[in-house]
């Protein structure tokens, strides 16, 4: 009987990165067991408590079959979704060019650990913009809090004046389209390219099987595509042609570009991180201090009129 190495599962509601942590940690003890010898479905089954969709794949008799049994039992979408998509590519190239799978696995468990890195450093960056998204978005509320802290009645003149219904409408609105330009914002500046440098090191793979660079780079689209992955082999085709030409070791030079692919990747999403504190302002400027003064000065003022003429 074959024991079961223990599990390490991300707690729900995990921290940017552990999903693909815990897996990066599954596919690196897959790497270490292949290479104790083990065969891949023995290996496999070793890590069914780890990771389900690897217990799924256990069940396949052949290492061929293994990419397509992690692409069915794989979440829809998430981190998890694109790390077994990975796994996956990477599994089927090796397997397919006879690339030795262990040596593949561990660098497909380093490529995981540098996403997860990039995930972290992301949502770092975006901490203090996001901050400040949800304190500007509070503002229009303090307006009614002072209004109602000082004694004015802003419910009362919302409801029973036709100028501080119309501010209210208008100030709601404003503060509708704050959030929502924030949100789109905020989404711009989060955008990365999860796949940057992936074409470098699934073609790398392939030629370490010892294929031939144009059958490497036709068997690499075709797995891209079977795993539904959009990595851009044409970086990877300008660095192929250049070793060709200079009649060097290419397998180094790619895993090398592939490293600093995902280096300007990341760094281009840290450089809209540290201009979106800039871009809320605009939001701010348009949006919230009009709901502020619509929501809070406009009927504290009104009421006030309304209190002075009163007692005349």
């Amino acid at each position: 009987m074959i024991a079961r190495l223990p599990a390490r599962r991300p707690a729900p509601g995990a921290a940017p990165g552990e999903e693909l942590d815990a897996l990066a940690d599954t596919v690196h003890r897959l790497a270490i067991l292949l290479t104790a010898g083990l065969d891949p479905p023995s290996a496999l089954r070793m890590l069914a408590d780890a990771d389900p969709v690897l217990a799924t794949a256990a069940e396949r008799t052949s290492p061929l079959e293994v990419p397509e049994a992690i692409l069915a039992a794989a979440p829809r979408e998430g981190p998890t979704r694109r790390g077994l998509a990975i796994v996956a590519a990477c599994w089927a190239v090796a397997t397919e060019t006879g690339a030795p799978l262990a040596a593949t696995l561990e660098r497909t468990a380093e490529t995981l650990r540098a996403l997860a890195d990039a995930d972290r450093q992301v949502e770092l960056a975006l901490a203090g913009p996001l901050a400040t998204a949800r304190v500007v978005a509070l503002l229009p509320l303090a307006g009614v809090a002072m209004a109602l802290l000082i004694g004015a009645d802003p419910v009362g003149v919302v409801l029973g004046t036709v100028p501080g219904a119309v501010a209210a409408v208008l100030g709601a609105a404003a503060i509708l389209i704050g959030l929502r330009w924030n949100r789109r914002l905020v989404d711009a500046a989060r955008v990365v390219d999860p796949l940057a440098g992936l074409g470098h090191e699934l073609l790398g793979l392939a030629l370490a099987g010892g294929a031939a660079p144009d059958a490497a780079l036709a068997r690499v689209e075709r797995v891209a595509s079977r795993c539904a992955l959009e990595a851009s082999l044409d970086p990877a085709r300008v660095s192929l042609d250049f070793a060709v030409r200079a009649g060097v070791p290419v397998s180094g030079l790619l895993r090398a570009e592939a490293v600093r692919a995902r280096r300007l990747a990341l760094a281009e999403v840290l450089r809209r991180a540290a201009l979106l504190g800039t871009r809320l302002l605009a939001p701010l400027a348009l949006c919230f201090l009009p709901g502020f003064v619509l929501l809070g000065v406009v009927p504290l003022t009104i009421g006030i009129l309304r209190g002075a003429l009163t007692a005349f």
